[in-house]
């Protein structure tokens, strides 16, 4: 099988659209950094100052509760915006927030740490919720659907080997300083790249900000003439602008079928999420170090498997190659319920990079193949709505249940459900 890492722009691409790609690229560079520092590690040092399940669930439900609350309304606030100034805004605002990370550790005393880190990502996950929509919508206006999937491979190509070499380095790192000063360092290292990141986000300049002349002017017409009627006849329109902004019809198509799957497939994601670093931590005792080469372990399998997403996706398709990145990931918890020593452990990284190169690179792509190019956002919207609430309720609900029957069944009970969600997707007509 022959392997295409090299090829990272399509050869009929105009200067501009090269452009766009090469900051896409330096995008997912800096958020690889962002990813192997101050992402992989901020509930490492959670648990390792007493946070326990409960807790971690509550900081991987934050994105989840302000996505349920936000998600509509930065829809409708996106849609007519340009995507490439709406994503700027939003990734700023989000960004931001990795500023004071790094000096939580030094000036905080423990007691107060978790309760403020809980805060700081609650608030942090606001306009998060808006670069979600944004972002993905810019994606599709930048990027024409043909080379969606090899834009996407190549990302995950980028992310993984920068998230490889940056989580090595900060295992390092916490590995020669001392608790907490090590942790400063790989959190300041996350607030630095993340200002990267959002500067070439910035400077990505689709070919128009908006959709064409003759669909925009009539859409124009349109909202002008709800506007007047709306005026005449308010008591008539109230429900009817509110449809038209939400876009509830959206509930009643086709794509329903689409966020009943990501629903459930974000649900069977999050479900053991929450307890991986406290067996990793309070059950097998591993270290930082041990932890930085399992991360690395899980990256390099994402590595091998995203060069070959364009290949498996022209032969399979978005949809079935999502489900079998979701099955790939099942055997995640599975491995790890059944492990007593760090090697299990570290095997457990390889078939979870593997899942996660197979459906971080299509998900979107299968849900922009079935979301009209005139309601995009709203779609998008409604996407983030419906996988946040599974992400919701599998981050609160899995503490809960490993409380109940244990965190060896309980991995192994969500490994089963991850199977059974991945199959249905690959199964799904």
């Amino acid at each position: 099988m022959a392997f295409h890492v090299f090829s990272i722009l399509p050869p009929q691409a105009s200067p501009q659209v090269k452009r766009n790609y090469y900051h896409f690229y330096a995008d997912v560079i800096w958020f690889g950094v962002l990813n192997g520092s101050a992402l992989s590690f901020l509930a490492v040092y959670a648990t390792r100052i007493g946070a326990n399940a409960q807790q971690i669930g509550l900081i991987n439900a934050a994105p989840a509760i302000m996505a349920i609350l936000f998600s509509l309304p930065f829809g409708v606030w996106i849609e007519p915006q340009s995507k490439r100034r709406a994503t700027l805004i939003t990734a700023l605002l989000m960004r931001l927030f990795y500023l004071p990370l790094f000096l939580i550790p030094a000036r905080l005393s423990v007691d107060f740490q978790i309760p403020i880190i809980l805060v700081m990502v609650f608030l942090m996950y606001i306009p998060a919720t808006g670069l979600g929509v944004a972002f993905n919508a810019l994606f599709a206006e930048a990027i024409p659907i043909q080379d969606r999937a090899q834009i996407a491979g190549i990302r995950n190509v980028f992310f993984a080997i920068i998230s490889i070499l940056t989580s090595l380095t900060c295992g390092y790192i916490l590995d020669h300083f001392r608790f907490p000063l090590g942790y400063q360092i790989v959190f300041a290292i996350g607030f630095f790249s993340a200002a990267l990141s959002t500067l070439h986000l910035g400077l990505i300049r689709p070919a128009t900000d908006e959709r064409p002349f003759s669909n925009n002017q009539f859409d124009m017409n349109h909202d002008q003439e709800e506007k007047t009627r709306g005026v005449k006849y308010p008591s008539k329109n109230i429900q009817s602008l509110a449809n038209n902004s939400l876009h509830l019809e959206i509930l009643k198509s086709p794509f329903r079928s689409v966020l009943w799957m990501m629903f459930s497939f974000h649900l069977a994601q999050f479900l053991p999420l929450p307890l991986f670093p406290v067996f990793a931590v309070k059950v097998l005792a591993v270290s930082d170090q041990t932890i930085s080469i399992a991360n690395a372990i899980f990256f390099l399998a994402m590595l091998i498997i995203s060069s070959q997403v364009s290949r498996l996706v022209g032969i399979f398709g978005n949809q079935k190659v999502t489900g079998l990145g979701l099955i790939f990931l099942s055997g995640y918890p599975f491995i790890l319920s059944l492990s007593y020593t760090p090697v299990p452990y570290l095997a457990a990284h390889l078939l979870g990079g593997t899942g996660w190169g197979l459906a971080s690179s299509t998900m979107f792509n299968f849900v922009l193949e079935k979301a009209p190019s005139e309601t995009r956002s709203a779609h998008l919207a409604w996407f983030n709505l419906f996988a946040n609430a599974g992400i919701l309720l599998g981050s609160l609900i899995g503490p809960s249940v490993s409380s109940i029957i244990g965190i060896r069944w309980a991995l192994l009970f969500f490994a089963i459900f991850r199977f059974w969600s991945g199959l249905n997707i690959v199964r799904w007509k």
